[in-house]
């Protein structure tokens, strides 16, 4: 970006209220950024005279609400196909195990992503990053995880990782997670997966992945073999994060207090103990109120909040349980289902997410920190637990406007 004519400059003045997600409130507020920086924010009344150069963007936000852009900490764009009819066998009260031990969940969308073009794959996820960034969402965490084969694993590395960088769509982190399942080819020895996995940690990386995850529950990976894969992961340059006490309480949490991951995500099983482990260990606990919804069971939030844990969340877009790409409904949800307060869950979406992600240069409206901003159709956040869904009027990304 360059300076010289305003690209990446933007000034966004008569502000209600602005929600800068560090703990604070600014009315009748107004926010510069320079260069896809924020420049200044404050009152309006204090707009230093000339903040931005000519030919920089001006959005008027007729006295609406403004925030951070919005952090998905967790999804799962790359399939093939739905699982529709498995959700329906869910509502009628098949339990996750049970439908995956009849051929669904996860070994079902291995098969249709497997059969799937990387041309129609990449069709999908556009069609998905588009609709997180209309929705808000500036940042979406994107895993792997449904090819679980080298080459299928790879190139959906690489497919995200170029979709992240399009000029007018939301920021990408690519999150490995060949660690999702068992791959089919090796079905009688996980071990032998475990292995295969931590190998190609190092072509991950190199193509473009920033992450490592592994789905360590019941039915899928031990600790001990997710220790293997993130231990791998970390020596790849991987920053690793995992799936951990969904389905059970099965160590996961304190094995990323052990590692020192990023995040330890969904919890739905864990103890105070637990969140206390993970507080100590600067693990971000990463919620998906929709697949708690949807498994019938809420993390402890509370007890992760007393025990000074950071918390963000995640939509958890994947093709057998959530289908969502809006953040507003899942901040919607974390103050219904888990109750959260409005503040709190905001906090989560967007400060809360960058923690989660190690993104120390967004999620928080201060000088310094990337231009992404929302300007929504609301004059007051608690919009966001009234509408179930709230939608924004302008989304900027870097500077610029971008929906």
């Amino acid at each position: 970006m360059t300076e010289a004519n305003g690209e990446g400059s933007l000034l966004v003045r008569n502000v209600g209220r602005l929600f800068t997600g560090a703990g604070d409130v600014v009315e009748r507020a107004a926010v510069a950024v320079k260069s896809g920086r924020v420049a200044w924010h404050g009152p309006e009344d204090d707009l230093p005279v000339g903040v931005l150069l000519d030919g920089g963007d001006e959005i008027d936000a007729g006295g609406a609400l403004v925030t951070p852009g919005l952090v998905d900490a967790h999804t799962h764009p790359v399939y093939g196909g739905h699982r529709f009819a498995e959700i329906a066998m869910r509502s009628a009260g098949a339990g996750y195990s049970e439908i995956a031990a009849a051929g669904g969940g996860i070994a079902a969308s291995v098969q249709m992503t497997r059969m799937a073009s990387f041309a129609d794959l990449e069709a999908r996820v556009t069609a998905l990053l588009a609709a997180f960034l209309a929705a808000g969402t500036t940042t979406v965490e994107a895993k792997t995880g449904y090819h679980l084969e080298e080459d299928g694993e790879l190139e959906a590395v690489r497919l995200l990782h170029r979709l992240g960088r399009a000029e007018r769509g939301p920021s990408v982190e690519v999150t490995f997670l060949a660690a999702h399942a068992v791959g089919p080819e090796f079905a009688a020895d996980p071990d032998g997966y475990i292995d295969a996995v931590a190998s190609w940690c190092p072509a991950a990386r190199e193509s473009g992945a920033r992450h490592a995850d592994v789905f360590c529950d019941a039915g899928y990976f031990s600790v001990d073999q997710s220790r293997r894969v993130l231990e791998a992961a970390g020596r790849a340059g991987l920053i690793p994060r995992i799936h951990a006490d969904e389905l059970a309480r099965t160590g996961g949490s304190e094995l990323a207090a052990q590692l020192g991951c990023s995040s330890a995500d969904h919890l739905l099983r864990i103890t105070e103990r637990d969140a206390k482990a993970l507080a100590a260990g600067g693990v971000v606990a990463t919620l998906a109120p929709v697949t708690a919804l949807a498994m019938g069971t809420s993390p402890p939030v509370r007890a992760l909040q007393e025990a000074g844990a950071v918390i963000a969340l995640g939509s958890d877009h994947n093709p057998g349980t959530c289908g969502t790409t809006s953040m507003p409904l899942v901040v919607a949800l974390a103050v219904a289902e888990l109750g959260m307060s409005v503040t709190d869950a905001l906090r989560a979406a967007t400060a809360g997410g960058a923690a989660s992600l190690r993104l120390p240069d967004r999620g928080v409206v201060a000088s310094g920190m990337r231009g992404d901003l929302v300007v929504w159709q609301a004059d007051h956040e608690g919009a966001f637990a009234w509408t179930y869904g709230l939608q924004p009027s302008h989304v900027v990304v870097d500077g610029r406007r971008v929906a």
